[in-house]
């Protein structure tokens, strides 16, 4: 985080899964437990993480392992989505 406040409000981190991949279960567990974490949501094809907020100029690493369930031929980059909770045009999207 880079703006002009020292933190953040609480974020949500969107990830949306690749096609034929689903989130690791232990790997979820994990996440949970990290510093920041408020809570962990798996909803359809998304996992939706949480966090308490974002101190500025102070990055953080969390990890999220998947597991492949099927093949799918000539898979596309899915979206990763974070943005505020309370204001949430205040966003920033990459795909990966």
């Amino acid at each position: 985080f880079s703006g002009k406040e020292s933190s953040t409000n609480m974020v949500i981190l969107d990830i949306k899964m690749l096609s034929g991949f689903v989130p690791h279960q232990e790997s979820l567990k994990q996440l949970k437990r990290s510093p920041l974490v408020d809570r962990v949501e798996v909803k359809e094809d998304h996992v939706l993480v949480y966090l308490e907020k974002l101190m500025k100029n102070i990055p953080i690493k969390h990890s999220l392992d998947l597991t492949q369930e099927l093949e799918v031929q000539n898979l596309k980059p899915a979206l990763v989505k974070i943005y505020d909770y309370y204001q949430p045009s205040k966003s920033h999207a990459r795909f990966f």
